[in-house]
């Protein structure tokens, strides 16, 4: 029996490495072939919309993980402090490990897309609407907020986070993250308090 073709899985996940490296339009179509090892005409395949589709892709699976990601840790967390410190440990921890050449890719791709680019930008909001949302969930169930507090909360979680993982490639440091934590708790903290 035949294997079944992986090129489409293998062009995601170049997509994935490539555009959180050099954000959407820093990456070409070839590159995408070569790092994926992929024919050329399984990118026209499996993704007729070329690499919009492949990109709006990437977002949409990047946002469910990281989603899912979000819930857990709320699932698991004790505390909004204890939440905000491992969302923040974690994107740390994922910029080290990147030695501070990449950043998140929904960043990477959200700040590297042209207005023509309407399925892309959709899937962008979209999935950082779903954050917002898992973290203003955080914010009520671990920190007691009220919901318009928590959305408050969550925008300027995303806003941070999101900045942090720029910020830090930067750099070259994860201190970003460590600063966007402390600044979220103490955001939390007044919101709390309100």
């Amino acid at each position: 029996m035949a294997k079944p073709s992986s090129a489409r899985e293998d062009l995601i996940e170049a997509a994935v490495e490539l555009f959180r490296a050099r954000g959407y339009e820093g990456v070409g179509v070839a590159e995408l072939l070569q790092r994926s090892g992929a024919p050329r005409g399984s990118l026209y395949f499996h993704f007729p919309g070329g690499k919009e589709q492949i990109g709006a892709e990437v977002v949409a699976r990047v946002g469910a993980h990281v989603c899912e990601r979000f819930k857990q840790l709320r699932e698991s967390s004790p505390s909004l402090d204890r939440y905000i410190d491992q969302v923040f440990k974690a994107t740390a921890k994922e910029v080290r490990d990147r030695e501070y050449e990449a950043s998140c890719p929904m960043a990477a791709i959200a700040s590297g897309f042209s207005a023509e680019n309407v399925k892309l930008q959709a899937a962008v909001k979209e999935a950082f609407t779903s954050w917002e949302r898992e973290m203003a969930l955080a914010a009520q169930q671990c920190g007691g907020m009220s919901a318009k507090d928590a959305a408050v909360f969550a925008s300027a979680f995303l806003t941070a986070m999101e900045g942090a993982f720029i910020v830090s490639k930067a750099q070259g440091s994860s201190a970003p993250h460590a600063n966007a934590a402390r600044a979220i708790k103490a955001l939390a903290n007044a919101l709390r308090t309100h």
